[in-house]
């Protein structure tokens, strides 16, 4: 594949139909359909990321994390839409990827079926830019190098199914919140 470099990012090249950059940059690619996050089978990733605003206080994260942990647990792999636009984007799709009740909080096979659930689904939703922060990959989950076999296998499987362009997000890039990392 051919790499070309932009101000942003680095762009990687094409997988099938799909063209793959890398998004180191602070902040969120412009123009995304949708937003695909990791999530863990009680809900609590995005939860702390959502309902907190910066000026949150201890009760308030107290609180966000007693109403996660009475949620009904998720399937591994399952995924979840939402409305995207308070985080600049038309959906949100929270791919259940993380078991913290299991010694593995994390497999592969996962993040696959979990992944292609969330590409299929947002592009039958008409969603042609698709932001994706790293699933599976927090320590004790699975290697980043996993993760890119994941991107690789998914893109044969997905011809016809895959959105016109993927902004793999870094970890310390774009935040699922929408602001940048400092």
């Amino acid at each position: 594949m051919k790499r070309t470099f932009t101000k942003e990012g680095l762009r990687i090249g094409r997988l099938g139909s799909t063209e793959i950059i890398r998004w180191a940059s602070r902040g969120r690619p412009p123009g995304l359909d949708a937003l695909i996050v990791p999530e863990d089978t009680y809900l609590l990733l995005q939860t702390v990321t959502q309902e907190l605003d910066p000026k949150a206080t201890p009760l308030d994260l107290w609180a966000a994390l007693e109403r996660a942990t009475r949620a009904e647990k998720r399937p591994l792999g399952s995924v979840m839409i939402e409305d995207g636009r308070p985080r600049g984007a038309t959906y949100v799709a929270r791919v259940i990827v993380y078991d913290f009740d299991s010694e593995a909080i994390c497999r592969k096979e996962d993040v696959r079926i979990g992944l292609r659930s969330a590409l299929t689904e947002l592009v039958a939703r008409g969603c042609a830019t698709i932001g994706v922060l790293p699933l599976g990959t927090l320590r004790g989950g699975i290697s980043h190098e996993e993760y890119d076999e994941v991107l690789h296998a998914l893109a044969g499987l997905l011809e016809g199914q895959s959105p016109r362009t993927l902004y793999l997000l870094e970890e310390g890039g774009a935040t699922p919140g929408g602001g940048s990392r400092t």
